[in-house]
């Protein structure tokens, strides 16, 4: 019995693993932390009983630190512009930047008529 049910926190994921295992298998049961065990950074194993008297494993996995790892690793490469080269450019902190240096430019520009 598989069923993938998604959460930002634990507390979320306690009022979301009852609704699901409704849905999937027409069970009532709550998520019960106290069979719940770490395997490592990321990843918890456990199980919790229906009230029919049923035992249902579960696995939650934390991919928070994994998705933003990728996103950050992705974001230095760049992506592909058409079918020529890599971007030269890089992520968003790159047009920030630019978007910077044009602000300051306008600045002096601004001073120097003023001072005219």
């Amino acid at each position: 019995m598989t069923r993938k049910c998604f959460g930002y926190s634990i507390d979320h994921l306690k009022q979301r693993v009852p609704e699901a295992i409704q849905r999937q298998w027409k069970l009532r049961a709550n998520l019960n932390t106290d069979f719940m065990h770490k395997l490592n950074d990321n990843e918890y194993r456990g199980y919790t009983i229906a009230l029919t008297g049923e035992r249902i494993s579960y696995i939650i996995i934390d991919r928070k630190n994994r998705i933003k790892e990728a996103a950050r690793l992705l974001g230095q490469i760049g992506g592909q512009a058409g079918t020529g080269k890599k971007k030269v450019r890089g992520d968003s902190n790159y047009y920030r930047v630019l978007r910077m240096k044009g602000v300051e430019k306008n600045k002096i520009k601004q001073s120097e008529k003023n001072k005219k």
